[in-house]
This record gives C-alpha cells, structure tokens and sequence, in this order.
C-alpha cells in the first residue's frame, strides 16, 4: 500500500487553534492564564517545519542505500505527536516510520531495526537500537526510526514481543489515527487537542507514568461520551476523575489491530492533582487569583503563567 504523497509534505498551517481564552487584562482571570499557557506550549508552525526538516537527511540516507535504483513511491510517514500536530513545545523529538522495500521486509523486529541501524551508524553519530526504533541524536533533538512493513491496509511496526506476539510487531495505521484525532477536533470545537497539550505538559511537570498515546485515545473517548465543560481547567477536572473510572482498560486505535494496555499507575498523580486543583479553586473563591495560578503552575510547569510576573522570554523550539 504506498503512502498518499501529500503525507510527505508540510502543512501550510497549524490546525490546533487556540481561541476562546480571554487575553491578559488590568483585572487577572484563570482562563487569561490559560490562553497565554496554551500560546506557550502550543508549537508554531516554524516550530513543526524545522521538526520535520529534521528527518530529511536521515530519509535521503535511507533512500540511497536500500532503494538505490529509485522510484516514485513514498516510502515514510512523519507519524507521532509532529506528525499529528500535538507536540508540546519545545519539540524533542520526531518519529519517523519507514517503510522496508519488499525484499528487506524482515520477519522479526530485531532484524529489521538491525537493518536501519547499520545504514544509519555510518552516516550519523550517536546511533542506537532503541527498544522499539532507531535513534538519531541531531543536536539536542531526537529523531526516532521505527521501520515499517505494508499488512492489510495497515502498517507492521516494532513492538515489544509477547507470547501472542513473538516477532515483535505491532498493528497500526498511523494514518487513520491522525484523521479520527482530526475529526474529534472538528467536532469538538477544537478542545480534544488543547485538553491534550494541557495533559502532555503535565505528565511531563509532574512524571506521570501514562504514554501520550494513551492521553490522546482516552481524550477522544471523553469527549465523545458526553457534553463537557468549555473551560479548559474545568475539563481536565472532569477528565481526571472520568479517566480514574475508565481505566484499567484496553484500547484499539482506530485503524489498528494491537491494544494498547492502559492500567492504573498514575491514577495516584491523577488524584494529587486533583486535590491541588480543589485548593486552586478556594483560593479563586477568595480573589486570590495569583495563588491559584501558582497552583496551577506546579501542576502545568513553567510555561503556565503567574499573575504579575516578568513576561516569559521567547521559548526556543526545541528542548535543550
């Protein structure tokens, strides 16, 4: 199955919008600290093409050594959190999927890493098999390989072997995720990605023990389930206490055959932050608007605006 060939090129504009949020006023709110958060951790579209101008050289590397004779086939997908636009800036990393020609198309995973590895080793420093892709230091940025196989309209990628699935691949379609999260966002007024990108900042403030992945599936679930509150601080309150419930589950991205297994390692995180939000919100009923800012800064991280404070100086667009 090749790759449309509008996957390989950049959009020309960046689909989450951040509206609906009060801009800064004499007279602070929660919701002006919101949209300035959301400006913040919300990457650019620059921020996006660089990410993706990332991966070309790596991409020709590839090309030239395992098609050499060429052809007109699109052979990879820029998949991930750049690939459906919901990175939290500053961007880290960009996941690449590969896809083998058919006479490389390996029967384990640990071949078929091994085959990417050794074309890339020698062309970039720093490479390493990773458990489930090849990594590719560029600066203080990551690009991840995940070689890929065609299976049935979908894509083979490296997993973690099981007993139910000893050669290590995973059933995906990175592309019908990609449109089912766009469809969600369109039917939502745009408040899955945001809840998302609040989510994502603070499973990386606070360590919560939850993949991205899982966040973005159970985000769609919620908001498809049921009318939620527009106010973004209010939604991650609902979703917090809706997710508690939800899991321990499995989940079947759209477009793919393997679950993903979600459990209940940080439901603890989930109900600390919960509780720091209850105080939040007593401040707020007092007028003390810079405390329950505060608050929420210990729950979102730095990029979450206090009242008063010296504005934040330009972020850059990637971590360092």
């Amino acid at each position: 199955m090749p790759l449309p060939v509008t996957l390989a090129r950049a959009t020309s504009a960046d689909p989450v919008k951040v509206s609906g949020f009060p801009a800064h006023a004499e007279t602070p709110t929660i919701g002006a600290c919101f949209g300035e958060f959301l400006r913040r951790a919300v990457p650019s579209h620059t921020a996006y093409s660089v990410a993706r101008g990332l991966t070309v050289d790596i991409i020709a590397a590839l090309r030239s050594e395992l098609r050499p004779k060429g052809d007109d086939a699109v052979d990879f997908l820029i998949a991930g959190s750049v690939g459906k636009r919901t990175a939290v800036a500053p961007i880290a990393t960009v996941d690449v999927l590969y896809l083998l020609p058919p006479k490389l198309a390996a029967h384990k995973t640990g071949d078929a890493l091994k085959i990417v590895w050794a074309v890339l080793k020698s062309r970039f420093e720093g490479v390493n098999i990773a458990e489930t892709s090849v990594v590719v230091p560029r600066g203080s940025e990551w690009v991840k390989v995940m070689p890929g196989r065609e299976h049935d309209g979908a894509f083979l990628v490296p997993g973690v072997p099981s007993l139910t699935r000893a050669t290590g691949w995973n059933v995906t379609n990175p592309v019908a995720e990609a449109a089912t999260l766009r469809l969600s966002d369109s039917l939502y007024g745009g408040r899955p990605r945001l809840l998302l990108t609040a989510l994502k900042a603070w499973c990386a403030a606070c360590n919560v023990p939850i993949a991205s992945f899982a966040l973005e599936l159970l985000v769609q679930e919620f908001y498809a389930g049921a009318p939620r509150p527009f106010e973004l601080e209010r939604a991650m309150v609902d979703f917090w206490a809706w997710a508690r419930l939800r899991t321990p589950c499995d989940l079947k991205p759209a477009g793919g055959q393997t679950p993903l297994v979600v459990g209940r390692e940080w439901h603890g995180k989930a109900k600390a932050a919960y509780w720091r939000v209850t105080l939040a919100d007593h401040h707020l009923k007092v007028g003390k608007v810079v405390e329950a800012a505060v608050e929420w800064r210990q729950l979102l991280g730095p990029m979450f605006p206090v009242p008063g404070e010296r504005p934040l100086k330009a972020l850059p667009l990637f971590k360092k």
